[in-house]
Formats: structure tokens, C-alpha cells, sequence
């Protein structure tokens, strides 16, 4: 089954849920609130404002983070795949070319696991040092040696941003704001939803599930390597198949 089906499924139910307790407070209260406006809909307006554009701030912030790990993914292994290009014209170059071709097969089928855990894997780290110790054994033309230190470089760089983005892109105080808003306006709409009507709960029920729906999607994709929606290894394989078909 989809998983995001699975997902909005439960942020329906609990959407449901949370409508249903605030109308079964409302009975329970007997009225007693409703003889006069505790909330000022202007005041609360203004609330809801402000916590509308601490939502959107997260998700441009997260989503651009998201873009540009993916972005630095495929650098990465283009980089990598121009390294192989380069030193398979010189000289005693097939040890680096192996290398090379185990360290994004372990990318693939080790490290892409452990990222989704929130680690680096150990034995991706190890083969990635083995490039840089076959590569000071090359002996060839030093302005090709010179193209593979810098493609090599920049492969090194983009793998340490991938290790940046593995714990979350979203600073703690954003999200005390974020959950704290969700509260309030829960809050807020048990006292300002004076005389609730068919329609007014079930447009109710529509604000807590876009905030929850919300609310997921930053969590989901604060971990670009992890989670429902997560930059794939795709860039990899198809620079390893690559590897594999050059004679």
C-alpha cells in the first residue's frame, strides 16, 4: 500500500479525533463560554498570521535544503565519474579505477542505508580514503593528475554536505514555535468557534488537518536522506553502470 495513503489516513483520524474533543468539550462546557468573546477573531487573526508564515518560512528554508543535497548528489557523482574518465588514460590506473567503482558501489548499497539511520557509513569513509591513497600512487601526466585532484575535491566536499544534512536543517527554537502554534491554535479555535455549526467544524476539521499536514511534510523533509520523501541514490547507480561499461 502507498505510504503517504497510510499517512494522510492517520493525519485524517487524528484530525477526526481532535474536531470531536473539542465539540464533546463545547457540550460538556454547557454553554458556560459562549455567553461572551474570550478571543478577539482580529487578535487571533493576527495569530494565525504570523504562525502561516512561520510554516512557510520552514518549508522554503527545508525545501531548498532538500533541493541542493540533491543537487550535491548528483555533483558528486559526476565528479567521481569524471575522475574516472580522466586517469583511464594513464598509466598503471586500473587499481584508482577500482577504487573508485567499490566506493560508489558501497555509496549504493552500504552508506545509503546508514544515511537513512542519520550516520555515515564507516566502510564508504574507508574506500573514499583508499581513492585519495591510490591516487598519490599514479604516476602520469601532471596536468591530468591535476584535473583528477580537483574533481576529487569537490567529490570530497559534496560528501561532507551530504554528512551535514543528516541531522536536520531546522533549528530547535523553529520547532518549539512551530508545536507551541499548534496548541494555540487548537486553542484558539475551541474559544472563537462560538456557535459551531455543520459547517463551521468541518471547516474546523480542514485547519487542523493542513497544519498537521504541514507540520509532517517539515518534519519529513528536514532529513533530506531519510523519512517518505528523501534525495535517492539514482545518481550513483547510474554512474557505476557507467563505470562498468568502459572497457
Amino acid at each position: 500500500m502507498n505510504p503517504f495513503f497510510i499517512l494522510f489516513a492517520l493525519i485524517t483520524l487524528i484530525s477526526v479525533l481532535i474536531s470531536g474533543v473539542l465539540l464533546l468539550m463545547r457540550r460538556k462546557g454547557g454553554g458556560r463560554w459562549r455567553d461572551r468573546e474570550h478571543i478577539q477573531p482580529s487578535l487571533f487573526s493576527f495569530f494565525t498570521t504570523l504562525y502561516a508564515f512561520f510554516i512557510g518560512f520552514a518549508i522554503v528554508t527545508l525545501w531548498s535544503a532538500f533541493l541542493t543535497a540533491k543537487t550535491n548528489v548528483t555533483r558528486e557523482a559526476d565528479s567521481l565519474m569524471v575522475v574516472y574518465r580522466t586517469a583511464k588514460h594513464l598509466p598503471g590506473s586500473e587499481p584508482f579505477r577500482q577504487a573508485l567503482a567499490s566506493y560508489v558501489k558501497t555509496v549504493i548499497d552500504v552508506e545509503w542505508g546508514a544515511m537513512q539511520k542519520g550516520a555515515m557509513s564507516p566502510e564508504a569513509s574507508r574506500r573514499f580514503e583508499d581513492i585519495w591513497s591510490r591516487f598519490y600512487e599514479l604516476v602520469g601526466d601532471p596536468n591530468k593528475s591535476g584535473e583528477l585532484y580537483g574533481s576529487l575535491t569537490e567529490a570530497g566536499r559534496h560528501r561532507s554536505s551530504r554528512a551535514s544534512t543528516l541531522q536536520g536543517n531546522l533549528y530547535p527554537p523553529v520547532w518549539m514555535i512551530l508545536m507551541f502554534g499548534l496548541v494555540s491554535v487548537i486553542f484558539g479555535l475551541y474559544f472563537i468557534n462560538r456557535e459551531p455549526s455543520l459547517v463551521s467544524l468541518i471547516y474546523e476539521f480542514m485547519i487542523i488537518f493542513l497544519v498537521l499536514a504541514c507540520l509532517y511534510f517539515i518534519f519529513d523533509i528536514d532529513t533530506p536522506f531519510s523519512g517518505l520523501i528523501t534525495v535517492k541514490p539514482e545518481a550513483f547507480r547510474i554512474v557505476y553502470l557507467k563505470m562498468l561499461s568502459l572497457p
